[in-house]
C-alpha cells in the first residue's frame, strides 16, 4: 500500500506539469488558428483537469490508510503526505476543473495559452506548498505561484501596475513568513508567521486597498483566489502541527483577529456599496476560513473556500454564461460560506462568548445584500406587454353639412 500511495502521489504532483507543458506546445495561436482547433484545445484542457482531479481523489482515502496505520503522516523524502493536505490539494483542483470548464474569457494575444496552461501549472506548485516538510520552503511555493500568473496571465491594459501589487504584496507576506520561522522570540514568530500567511491571502490590512486585481480583469480572479486559498489551507495545517505553546497562542489568535478584521471589511462593503459584490463574499469567505483555522478546524476553512474557487470563473461576466448557470453559481457561491459561518459560531461558542457575539456582529451587515442578491435572480422576468395604440372610435357628432351655408353673424 505504501508503494501504491507513493505512485499515485508522485503521479498528481506531475501530472498539473506535464498536462500544462502539453498544451503549451500543442495549442494553436490565438491569433491565426481555427476556431474549431481552439475549442478541441481548451476541451482537451478540461480533460486533463478531470484527470488531475482523479488522481487528487485517489490520494485522499490512502492517505487515511496511511495515517490510520502510523501515528503521523507518512514521509516521503522532502513531503508529508497528510489527510488535511490531500483534501486542500483536491479543492485547488476542483477549483481548477470548474474553469476549465467555464465559459472563456474575450480573448487577447497568447489568452489561449494563458488561460489553458497557467492554471495548471500553478495548481501544480500550490499543491506541492501542501505537501512539503518545511514550513518556510511552503511559503517559497506559494510565493512562486502569483509571480508565474502575473509573468504569464496578465495581458491586458494596466498589467504593469497590477502585477507590481500583487508582487508587493505576496512578497512582503512571504517575507514575514521566512522572518516569523526564524525569529529566535516565540511569540513574535507565531505573530510574524500569521500576518505574512494573510498578506498572502490578501487578508486585512491589504483587504482595505481597493487597489487588488479583481474579477473585472479576465483570469485574475480564479488564479487569486487559488493562491489565496493554497496559503488559508496551508496556514489551517499548521495551526494543527505541535508549534510551542507561546508560539501557538500567537499564531491562531493572529489568524483569527486578522480574519474576523477581514470579515468586518467585506461585510461593510457589502452593506454600503453595490459594485464588486463577488469580490466581497469571496473575502468575506477568506475572513471565515482564517477564523476557523485560528480555531483549529481546518476542514471548516476548506469549506469557507469552496465556494469561490468554484463559483468564481462562472461569474466573470462572460456573455457566455446561462442564466440558469449563473443562478447556480451564486447559491455555489454563498451555501458553503453560510454553513462554513454556522460551523465557524458554533466552534467559537465553545471558546468565548463575547467573541462569539462579535463574530455575528460582524456577519450581520451582510444579510441584506446577501438576500437581495439571491432575490434578484429568482424572482421571474416580467415582460411588458407591448402596447399598440388602438384607434380609438370617433365619439364626437360628426357634423351634418347642408347644401346651403349657416348664416354669418
Amino acid at each position: 500500500m505504501l508503494i501504491t500511495a507513493d505512485i499515485v502521489l508522485f503521479l498528481s504532483l506531475v501530472w498539473p506539469f506535464l498536462a500544462g507543458a502539453i498544451i503549451a506546445i500543442f495549442a494553436p495561436d490565438a491569433r491565426t488558428g481555427e476556431e474549431d482547433a481552439r475549442t478541441r484545445f481548451t476541451q482537451l484542457a478540461a480533460n486533463f483537469s478531470v484527470v488531475s482531479f482523479t488522481l487528487s481523489a485517489l490520494n485522499v482515502p490512502l492517505s487515511l490508510y496511511l495515517s490510520a496505520t502510523a501515528a503521523e503522516g507518512v514521509e516521503f523524502g522532502w513531503m508529508v503526505e497528510m489527510p488535511l493536505a490531500t483534501i486542500g490539494c483536491l479543492l485547488l483542483h476542483a477549483g481548477l476543473v470548474s474553469q476549465c470548464f467555464a465559459p472563456p474569457q474575450p480573448e487577447e494575444d497568447r489568452a489561449l495559452v494563458a488561460r489553458d496552461t497557467v492554471p495548471f501549472w500553478t495548481t501544480g506548485l500550490l499543491s506541492l506548498a501542501m505537501l512539503l516538510e518545511e514550513p518556510v520552503a511552503r511559503a517559497g511555493m506559494l510565493l512562486s505561484a502569483p509571480i508565474l500568473a502575473v509573468i504569464l496571465l496578465d495581458t491586458g491594459a494596466g498589467r504593469g501596475q497590477n502585477g507590481w501589487n500583487t508582487l508587493r504584496r505576496t512578497a512582503t507576506g512571504a517575507l514575514l513568513v521566512f522572518s516569523g520561522f526564524l525569529h529566535p522570540n516565540l511569540t513574535v514568530e507565531g505573530i510574524l508567521a500569521a500576518l505574512g500567511f494573510c498578506l498572502l491571502a490578501g487578508l486585512f490590512p491589504a483587504a482595505l486597498s481597493r487597489g487588488n486585481p479583481s474579477p473585472s480583469r479576465p483570469g485574475n480572479a480564479p488564479e487569486l483566489l487559488r493562491a489565496a486559498t493554497a496559503t488559508l489551507a496551508v496556514a489551517a495545517l499548521l495551526a494543527t502541527f505541535p508549534l510551542p505553546p507561546p508560539t501557538m497562542f500567537a499564531f491562531r489568535g493572529t489568524l483569527f483577529v486578522l480574519g474576523l478584521a477581514t470579515l468586518v471589511v467585506a461585510t461593510l462593503r457589502l452593506r454600503l456599496s453595490r459594485a464588486g459584490q463577488i469580490d466581497a463574499i469571496a473575502q468575506a469567505s477568506l475572513g471565515l476560513a482564517a477564523i476557523a483555522a485560528g480555531v483549529i478546524h481546518p476542514l471548516v476553512a476548506d469549506l469557507a473556500l469552496l465556494g469561490p474557487l468554484l463559483a468564481t470563473p462562472w461569474l466573470a461576466g462572460t456573455p457566455a454564461t446561462s442564466a440558469k448557470a449563473t443562478v447556480i453559481s451564486r447559491w455555489l457561491l454563498l451555501l458553503p460560506g453560510f454553513c462554513a459561518l454556522l460551523c465557524a459560531v458554533t466552534l467559537v461558542a465553545g471558546i468565548s462568548l463575547p467573541l462569539t457575539l462579535l463574530l455575528i456582529a460582524a456577519a450581520l451587515p451582510a444579510l441584506r445584500p446577501v438576500s437581495r442578491l439571491i432575490a434578484t435572480h429568482h424572482a421571474p422576468a416580467r415582460v411588458a406587454p407591448s402596447r399598440v395604440p388602438a384607434s380609438r372610435p370617433n365619439t364626437q357628432p360628426t357634423p351634418i353639412h347642408s347644401g346651403t351655408p349657416e348664416p354669418r353673424s
